[in-house]
């Protein structure tokens, strides 16, 4: 009992109570202004997700096959993965400024890729297919799961079960669900 304990208050102690305000440098390229209003709309949901004391309890208690861990997770424990996210120190851009610092970009293509980056480059591609219809809900989901490609987080190409417990995927999923709790359309 008294281990448990000492584990809650290390947590606490080790960890924020509550994420420092995040921010987005966002550069776009391709975007008529009614698309640039549904990605800041994206970014403003990406930002009340991170700050919310539910986000950090959730990405710390994930789990994958009963152990409190993710897939791809480059040797991070789930509290490091947290921290990451908070630090937003991108692969390419180091440094720990507690910001999301990308560039975007829409193009267009018939496939059912909904975007995707490199590791070599800050871009992070949009497929308008998808983005014309999606809602500002989703593209913080798909926006945020690319970021964390950035961040140095990767998941099998091919589509299996397991794939959804990657960092990109679950926590941009979760990033999509906590978001329907601050939309307001």
């Amino acid at each position: 009992m008294m281990n448990k304990f000492l584990s809650m208050v290390f947590l606490s102690v080790a960890l924020p109570l509550f994420a420092a305000p995040f921010d987005a440098k966002i550069h776009m390229v391709n975007f008529p202004q009614e698309q640039e209003d549904k990605i800041h709309k994206a970014v403003h949901l990406i930002k009340k997700v991170i700050a919310s004391p539910e986000f950090k309890t959730r990405v710390i208690n994930h789990t994958y096959e009963g152990q409190k861990t993710y897939l791809g997770n480059n040797g991070m424990s789930n509290e490091q993965i947290y921290q990451h996210i908070l630090d937003g120190s991108e692969t390419l851009i180091p440094g720990k400024n507690g910001r999301m610092d990308v560039e975007l970009e829409l193009y267009h293509d018939p496939s059912t890729t909904i975007g995707y980056t490199y590791p070599n480059t800050t871009r992070i591609w949009i497929n308008k297919k998808y983005f014309n219809k999606y809602t500002p809900v989703q593209i913080a989901d798909n926006l945020f799961h690319e970021w964390l490609h950035k961040l140095g987080f990767d998941h099998a190409l091919k589509y299996s079960k397991s794939r959804n417990s990657s960092v990109p995927y679950a926590i941009g999923y979760l990033v999509e669900e906590l978001a329907h709790k601050y939309y307001e359309p």
